[in-house]
């Protein structure tokens, strides 16, 4: 698919939640089994409540969509909705961070009469920064990452037909990796993940397009701890594209 670009869409966006969204914080502490997530703070408040299970942090949020027919902009301009979510991740006594599974999933649903476009988008940016290695606080050892997407998360009516069409996302970030790749060694034991996600909407005339972040497995964020006694593993790193620059 080639027609949405957020970058290119950037200027004509209309933010549909702007109005109704607000932020949203759930300090916790949420107890996982050997780890408690932290801080967990919704910059505009759509991903909802989290629950764990676990060392898996859930989100099932009922009102992330992006909807071109709730616009009056769309058309002529896509229908744009994002949120932040921010989770400290802190290992519990006795054992260490080793990686961190994402996943998530949603619907879109496409409409067209004679042969008039419709498309979405889905996308996520991940931005971790390691504080503590071994207990010890640390700076600079960050990295970035793009979630991965069924159909690169991108539909159109030209392409995958009209229809309702699920979607499903995941991301693996191997810590030890991001840790040797900054130059560092050790194990982490606290964590910040920033998750940026948007949903893009866009139909012309004569169509209709609508995605969605389902209410149920919204979000999930899986922490796999080692013991430590556990072996020192190195596993490579998986999907991290980029080191962020600049002190934390």
């Amino acid at each position: 698919m080639r027609f949405i670009a957020p970058a290119a869409f950037a200027i004509c966006s209309t933010l549909l939640f702007s109005s109704t969204s607000h932020a949203a914080s759930y300090p916790g502490p949420f107890n996982g089994t050997t780890v408690t997530f932290l801080d967990v703070a919704d910059q505009n408040g759509l991903f909802g409540a989290p629950t764990v299970s676990g060392d898996s942090l859930d989100f099932s949020p009922n009102a992330f969509e992006a909807d071109c027919a709730l616009s009056a902009s769309c058309p002529p301009s896509p229908v744009i909705v994002d949120d932040t979510l921010t989770i400290t991740i802190q290992a519990n006594s006795g054992s260490f961070l080793d990686d961190i599974q994402l996943s998530e999933a949603g619907d879109t649903t496409l409409a067209s009469f004679l042969n008039a476009l419709g498309a979405t988008q889905v996308t996520a940016t991940v931005f971790v920064d390691i504080f503590e290695i071994d207990n010890v606080s640390v700076n600079n050892i960050n990295a970035n990452a793009q979630m991965s997407f069924t159909q690169n998360g991108q539909f159109e009516t030209t392409d995958e037909g009209p229809g309702t069409h699920i979607w499903t996302g995941s991301l693996l970030i191997d810590l030890d990796a991001i840790i040797a790749a900054n130059g560092g060694t050790g194990r982490a034991t606290r964590v910040q993940l920033n998750l940026n996600n948007t949903l893009i909407a866009y139909a012309a005339s004569g169509a209709a397009a609508r995605i969605e972040k389902k209410d149920v497995d919204g979000l999930a964020i899986t922490v796999v701890p080692e013991p430590g006694t556990a072996l020192l593993m190195g596993l490579g790193l998986l999907g991290l594209a980029s080191i962020r620059r600049g002190d934390r």
